[in-house]
């Protein structure tokens, strides 16, 4: 059945927030006597609240059984807003206890390890200098995982790459996406290991050490790919760790190759005097971006972040 046509605010007053809850809860798998359990209700109560909010939609949203109870195709095609409503009410009850001991703005973004350190590490000072009141916190992670907090209402916004996989055509309309830049795998060495400037096969890497971000991240598996189109063997890590720690360990001796993504490769080069090498073929990545989702604006305080990020990606490129 489909939900019938009628004003929001007919909706507003008919629907309540604990039936959001039994959305998000029913897509993770429980029960109504779980969520009776969990939101300190009864069980009549929880099936009542199921069939009220069926009612005001006008669609069955929860397929009950014998052995539980799951969510009807249109009960799934509203998870996403479940979640979303109930993740950021808890975020916001947070905010205002913090809010009522102390008047800050608060910034909550994503960014893996390296493009927190090449690219938001100036930003982010320069907005806590301007902003005596503000308080950001940047969460690391790989892309997928930041994904996931960002479509849950978890993060603000999110600065590195989108997911290893296509998106559905309902997740792409949710979100608001600005390029900053194309990227690539780059590769740094000890000036005594190889000199910058001359291109270099990468079939002359593989004799040398080498040191590498996790074995499930984007560069690992863009590396990966390419060797194996190229029939040539991939090499095993002599040491795995954050980009920081790769950096100081390429830095240290001769003889190993680091591989890192663009942003962390240059900044480390410049900061530790290595070499930045001209590998071929030249090995693509997905765009980094600023990516957030399209409905709430953005604070005023995340537009002047935003801008600053752009500031310190043309800086770095351009050094």
């Amino acid at each position: 059945m489909e939900p019938p046509a009628g004003s929001s605010a007919k909706l507003l007053s008919r629907l309540r927030l604990k039936q959001f809850e039994l959305i998000k809860g029913v897509s993770e798998g429980l029960s109504f006597r779980h969520l009776a359990d969990r939101m300190a209700l009864s069980q009549p109560a929880i099936s009542k609240m199921a069939r009220e909010m069926e009612e005001a939609l006008g669609a069955a949203v929860f397929e009950r059984r014998r052995d539980g109870v799951s969510l009807t195709p249109f009960g799934q095609s509203l998870v996403h807003d479940a979640r979303l409503i109930v993740n950021k009410l808890a975020r916001l009850e947070t905010e205002l206890s913090e809010l009522q001991r102390n008047p800050i703005r608060m910034l909550r973004a994503g960014a893996p390890s390296y493009t927190g350190m090449s690219l938001l590490s100036r930003p982010v000072a320069l907005i806590a200098a301007r902003h005596q009141q503000a308080h950001v916190e940047i969460i690391d992670g790989i892309a997928s995982r930041l994904f996931d907090m960002l479509m849950a209402g978890e993060l603000d916004f999110v600065i590195g790459s989108l997911p290893d996989r296509n998106l559905s055509d309902d997740e792409a309309a949710l979100l608001h996406v600005d390029v900053l830049y194309p990227d690539e795998l780059r590769f740094i060495a000890h000036r005594d290991t190889l000199p910058a400037g001359r291109p270099v096969p990468i079939e002359d890497l593989l004799r040398y050490s080498w040191v590498m971000p996790s074995k499930d991240s984007l560069v690992r598996n863009a590396l990966r790919t390419t060797l194996l189109k190229k029939r040539l063997p991939v090499p095993p890590a002599t040491v795995e760790s954050s980009p920081p720690f790769i950096g100081a360990v390429v830095a240290e001796q001769p003889g190993f190759i680091g591989v890192l993504r663009s942003d962390s490769a240059i900044y480390l080069a410049q900061r530790l005097n290595l070499a930045l090498l001209d590998v071929r073929p030249r090995i693509a990545l997905p765009p980094v971006a600023i990516f957030r989702l399209r409905d709430p604006d953005p604070s005023a305080l995340a537009v002047e972040l935003f801008g600053l990020v752009r500031e310190s990606a043309q800086t770095l490129f351009a050094e």
